[in-house]
């Protein structure tokens, strides 16, 4: 199953360890309304969990499912980059 750009981004920042969902909001600039609705999302499929709160803020962990599917999901993003690239340069004569 892909998950969606954001969905990535946040399972990207979170594989390099915990965070809030305060500094998630500052890295991927996104609103926090949209990033509290995505990060329920991720919760929901068992991608990440709460390991904390902190007075209003959430600190979140990726799980190893989470870490699962960040990989299926690079394996295909990649090969798709390397696809994008052949068929732009048999146009482009990059």
């Amino acid at each position: 199953m892909l998950v969606n750009i954001k969905e990535l981004a946040i399972l990207t920042l979170l594989s390099e360890g915990e965070l809030s969902v305060r500094e998630i909001e500052e890295y991927t600039g996104l609103p926090r309304k949209n990033l509290v609705k995505t990060i329920k999302k991720l919760e929901k499929k068992g991608y990440i969990q709460k390991k904390a709160y902190i007075r209003d803020d959430v600190i979140v962990e990726i799980t190893e499912y989470g870490i699962e599917m960040l990989y299926k999901n690079f394996i295909y993003l990649r090969d798709l980059v390397n696809e994008m690239e052949t068929v732009l340069c048999t146009k482009f004569d990059c």
